[in-house]
């Protein structure tokens, strides 16, 4: 018999708006044209540092660090006092190719941890870099590469928290009201805090709301609203609200393609997160420097309890031969949408917690108008529709769709791009989009909270406990978005505390130089990179990244055409 208990859990630069549409901020980063191979070999990604931050005192351990090579370009962080003042890893060893910190299964059969993270997207690396930085013995698994399932398929934007203020003014108790209005007031202080410790990885721009006679939400709802948030923040909260009337449209560019009918606009700055993949594997190898073990491309096969213990049977899913026996007192269940396969697989089969739905996405070009600049509107559900802009052009969506059950690896269908479309067309109607516009499109998982009443699921994250018959510990997650990463992480670390007990040392960092672990032309031009996300997907760099990981029976053509079959999969790209 297996006990579960439930908790809803709450969430825990700035441009000027300029009178043409375009924002002017400040720029956070200097983009070279293509990755360079520096003396060592290695590759840097496109993105290179203009400053430098440092994490606030109380956040030390907890963000990911600089690195270089296949780890390049992290996260600006707060490092050991010793090392503050240079970049620590300015003298780190690269290591050509796959090999590094991952461990064969013969190596990792029969070894002992107190802690194992199954999933490395956002949620299980910021949790394992967490615990591992607390002093635990912690394995990290994924059964693809780290970064690439949900986390990379998201609408990238930072969320300030006016969807909970909206859920407020809906809500029909004093508890419910209340409990919306915190979430709104936690996700304006992680939004000031990611701002200060993420520099490149997130940058501001600004979004306009089209405001028409006879919205269901009236101007001056917005201007309470943003006047709430701002009060929320401590009056620190870079929003730079500011409401257009219909007689200052015309020095904005981008309203002669949003139709007819406006009398005014709602402009406010949101954050939109440049390279979520990239802080995925920033998180695994700060975890792994600070001692825990890493490995992608491996499938927990099952799991059964034992005298308040887990015996978990782990399998490669590249080609090893064999299967891993390991020990481990809690496991840390935060595989998103496959979250209740490893519920399944570990005897849990009577614990629903996730309901997948796919949203899709696709990537134009706009007019210069619109360079900088984003728009949101609601669709036909009510839900909100994003133009985001991302690179050197836009993202559009989310769809919605409720699956039935997992999916590895979902694709945008014809009827999806359809809806985008059409939805953006009735957006901005004057831009006349059309499927030629479109540069490519994807899928992804969006690991809602099981709700029986509700066929798409609940919008709110929730984290359960199972304990089995002999006390045997799981913790999982359900709607663990990017936004909310690091109360996730903070919460697995309160929960391993528990289950664990604390621990009278942290972790120290390794000096010693932590490799990562591509194991394909899309894990180097994706995940470690960057260049996949540009006009050409990563074509023109494909190449030189298969050239990196030739051998053992896979030629460098055989890899870049498994690159391009990928491609045409996932992202409807045609030759």
């Amino acid at each position: 018999m297996v006990h579960s208990r439930c908790f809803h859990q709450p969430r825990r630069s700035r441009p000027d708006h300029k009178h043409h549409g375009a924002v002017a901020a400040r720029p956070i980063l200097r983009r070279r044209s293509r990755p360079i191979r520096g003396a060592d070999g290695q590759w840097r990604p496109q993105a290179v540092c203009a400053r430098e931050g440092a994490l606030p005192p109380a956040t030390r351990g907890r963000e990911p660090q600089l690195r270089r090579g296949w780890a390049a370009e992290g996260v600006p962080a707060h490092r050991p006092r010793r090392y503050r003042h240079r970049n620590r890893a300015g003298g780190s060893r690269v290591i050509d190719g796959t090999k590094g910190v991952r461990s064969t299964l013969l190596e990792l059969n029969g070894k002992s941890f107190e802690a194992v993270v199954i999933g490395g997207g956002i949620n299980g690396a910021a949790s394992a870099n967490r615990l591992a930085g607390a002093g635990y013995e912690v394995l990290l698994i994924d059964a693809g590469d780290f970064g690439s399932g949900s986390s990379s398929r998201s609408s990238r934007i930072m969320h300030c928290g006016l969807n909970y203020l909206a859920a407020a003014a809906d809500a029909t108790t004093i508890r419910s009201k209340i409990s919306n209005v915190a979430l709104a007031g936690q996700m304006m202080r992680e939004r000031r805090r990611l701002r200060s410790v993420m520099g490149r990885r997130i940058s501001p721009h600004t979004f306009y709301i089209p405001l028409r006679a006879g919205d269901p939400v009236a101007p001056w709802k917005y201007d309470l609203a943003f006047a709430v948030l701002n009060a929320l923040s401590g009056w620190d909260s870079t929003l730079d609200y500011r409401r257009y009337r219909q007689d200052e449209l015309g020095h904005i560019g981008i309203t002669r393609y949003l139709g007819g009918g406006l009398t005014g606009l709602a402009a406010f700055t949101e954050y939109v997160f440049d390279w979520p993949e990239r802080i995925c594997v920033d998180h695994v190898l700060d975890a792994a420097a600070y001692g825990a073990m890493i490995r992608n491309y491996t499938e927990l096969v099952a799991a059964h309890s034992g005298d308040g213990r887990w015996r978990v049977t782990l399998a490669d899913r590249q080609g090893e031969a064999g299967t891993a026996e390991i020990d481990a007192k809690l496991l840390l269940n935060l595989a998103g949408p496959g979250s209740d396969l490893v519920h399944a697989a570990c005897g849990l089969s009577d614990s629903r917690t996730v309901t997948p739905n796919k949203g899709c996405h696709i990537a134009v070009r706009l007019p210069e108008e619109f360079r900088g600049a984003g728009v949101i509107s609601r669709n036909e559900l009510g839900h909100l529709f994003l133009c985001v802009p991302w690179k050197n052009f836009h993202i559009l969506g989310p769809t919605e769709t409720p699956l039935k059950g997992f999916v590895r690896d979902p694709v945008a269908g014809e009827e999806d791009v359809a809806s985008i479309l059409d939805q953006a067309n009735a957006t901005l109607p004057s831009l006349g989009l059309t499927k030629s516009d479109v540069m490519f499109a994807w899928a992804g998982l969006r690991p809602a909270t099981y709700d029986p009443g509700n066929p798409r699921g609940s919008w709110r994250r929730t984290i359960y406990e199972h304990l089995t018959r002999d006390n045997a510990p799981m913790v999982s997650v359900s709607w663990g978005r990017l936004a909310d990463h690091s109360f996730t992480a903070s919460d697995m670390l309160a929960r391993a505390r528990k289950y664990l007990g604390p621990r009278q040392r942290r972790a120290r960092w390794s000096e010693q130089s932590v490799q990562d672990m591509p194991g394909s032309v899309e894990d180097i031009l994706f995940r470690r990179t960057g260049v996949g996300w540009s006009a050409d997907l990563g074509l023109s760099e494909a190449a030189r990244a298969a050239a990196e990981l030739q051998g053992g029976g896979s030629s460098a053509e055989k890899l870049v055409a498994g690159y391009i079959k990928m491609l045409a999969e996932r992202f409807g790209y045609e030759d």
